[in-house]
């Protein structure tokens, strides 16, 4: 069975900020990773981003909402990769903390 998996990250910034360093934060993945990121497309409409991509052969869909104090990612898992939901949500957790992270 297919599953959300959702996340919602606090942060100190502006809405602005977060969403410029998600932005960044995708195309440095991409620059990281482009074999696992090639077919990954994500369309923004102000502060809601929609994205799609592909692993496993399996297709991904999800969308992030940058609101003031709170990124919220949700991730349409189809059923092969729904079973990985409890090792990805803390790896997802983890890396939205870390690109949120505000400077010292």
């Amino acid at each position: 069975m297919a599953r959300t998996l959702s996340v919602s990250i606090s942060h100190e910034l502006t809405q602005e900020q977060a969403k410029e360093r998600l932005i960044n934060g995708i195309a440095d993945a991409r620059a990281k990773h482009p074999s696992f990121l090639k077919n990954a497309t994500e369309t923004w409409n102000g502060n809601t981003m929609s994205f799609t991509a592909s692993a496993m052969g399996q297709t991904i869909t999800g969308r992030i909402e940058v609101e003031p104090k709170n990124v919220n990612i949700h991730v349409d898992l189809p059923m092969l990769l729904a079973m990985l939901a409890n090792k990805l949500k803390p790896q997802l957790e983890a890396e939205g903390r870390k690109l949120l992270e505000k400077p010292k």
